[in-house]
């Protein structure tokens, strides 16, 4: 079993390496093309959140790339950590507040964004630290991403339920569609495993208030008061994610309903539909698995049996090593973030596509060889299938982009290159100080 594990976190990696070639060749070659500034902006923060996933995938696999001198300074560390959750927080607050949803609309916001992820990232620290004058569980920065996620869930939930028509050409209609299939998409991304805790949120059960970081130890180590600030961003976090995924899943149902009747059109709505009710189909198993002892975690959601194991390859898994490229994949193509024109582009589109059909069908398999143990020779015989019958020819013609996504678009107020270079600098800087000091220490 832990070798089909570590072949599924092979996989992942691979495949988001090839997504990541394949997205900055084709954003690298043109910057200073006709495409507007948000779909560069865009297209950079794919990468961007690409190799923070391949980074982190990384330092879990080859220890060599993360720190691992017991010796380092204790300021390395804190510089590192500091570099960690500034990378992730920047990438997934611009993803969902700047592209294409505009929230931000001034430059003055971004440097409060970003004063605001450093002044958080310090205080939740210092709150945690063994030398801190007073010990509780501070839990601010996610309070900060999950009150931006209320702002795409609404966009993405509007557009579920209510889409524009699809005979609509006006400005406004298409530039509905537009945010709304990219809120949808950046949704499926920033849901991460907490989606997983949305039935213990309501029941009250270990598996959503005693798993980290959703543990209140605050009141044993510094009183009422602060067990009490603790609950309160506890009690948001879990909320929100139970609140969104219930909705989503009402919206699901009542889109699918929507669309069985001719009255809303299949699209990439419908996609996400189907996911976010095979998602609860995970949720539900999952939660049943924990009550009732079928399977086993600690605090930190580490598997302590093998059913437990299982399930969060087929939950945690599914979601890192499949979903999260291909999401990729699709919001650079398909929201026209890169373009494809020539004969030559399409040819190397084709073959990316080829390389996500044989992944998908290596995850399926090898999941499934975790489940029920099958002679290997099935993989190859999968693959062998999905690569003569040309299934790829559906996934090119699903990320085959439309009007809106490569004519819409909202004007920056300053100077755009200014902002390019400035957040792309909030982000770089510190994902290449992680790095260095991995490769370093």
């Amino acid at each position: 079993m832990d070798e089909g594990l570590e072949l599924l976190d092979d996989i992942g990696l691979v495949l988001s390496v090839f997504i990541l070639f394949f997205i900055s060749y084709f954003h690298l070659r043109a910057l200073n093309d006709e495409r507007s500034w948000d779909r560069k902006m865009g297209a950079a923060l794919v990468i961007w959140l690409l190799l923070y996933f391949i980074l982190r995938r990384l330092q879990e696999l080859v220890p060599a790339t993360g720190i691992e001198d017991p010796d380092v300074s204790g300021f390395i560390i804190d510089v590192t950590a500091f570099a960690s959750s500034m990378n992730f927080y920047y990438i997934h607050l611009f993803l969902m507040l700047l592209v294409p949803i505009p929230f931000l609309r001034n430059a003055w916001q971004i440097g409060a964004i970003g004063v605001l992820v450093v002044l958080f990232t310090y205080l939740d620290r210092s709150a945690a630290s063994l030398d801190a004058d007073v010990y509780y569980n501070s839990m601010l920065l996610p309070v900060m991403i999950m009150l931006a996620s209320l702002v795409c869930f609404s966009v993405g939930l509007r557009f579920l339920i209510f889409p524009p028509p699809i005979e609509a050409k006006d400005e406004k209609s298409l530039s509905l569609r537009r945010s709304g299939y990219f809120a949808l998409g950046t949704i499926a991304v920033v849901m991460d495993n907490m989606v997983f805790r949305s039935v213990g949120f309501l029941d009250g059960s270990g598996n959503a208030w005693w798993t980290f970081p959703t543990v209140n130890y605050s009141g044993a180590s510094a009183g009422y008061n602060y067990a009490m600030i603790t609950l309160a961003e506890m009690t948001f976090i879990l909320g929100t994610f139970s609140f969104m995924m219930i909705a989503f899943g009402i919206g699901s149902i009542y889109h699918l309903v929507k669309c069985s009747r001719k009255e809303h059109p299949m699209s990439l709505a419908t996609v996400f539909s189907g996911y976010i009710l095979f998602i609860w189909s995970l949720i539900i198993f999952r939660h049943w698995a924990y009550v009732s002892g079928y399977a086993t975690w600690d605090m930190n959601e580490n598997p302590l049996d093998d059913n437990a194991a299982i399930i969060s390859a087929l939950s945690d898994g599914f979601t890192f090593h499949l979903i999260y490229p291909t999401i990729a994949l699709l919001h650079a193509v398909k929201f026209g973030l890169i373009t494809i024109e020539s004969d030559r582009d399409r040819k190397v589109l084709r073959i990316v596509a080829l390389g996500v059909m044989v992944a998908i069908a290596a995850v399926f398999t090898t999941l499934l060889e975790v489940i029920i143990p099958v002679p290997d020779i099935i993989l190859a015989v999968v693959c062998g299938l999905v690569l003569a019958t040309g299934w790829e020819r559906y996934l090119i013609d699903a990320l085959e982009p439309d009007e809106e996504m490569k004519t819409i678009s909202w004007a920056w107020p300053g100077d755009e290159r200014k902002l390019l270079l400035g957040v792309n600098l909030m982000i770089g800087i510190p994902f290449v100080l992680k790095l260095l000091t991995g490769v370093i220490w």
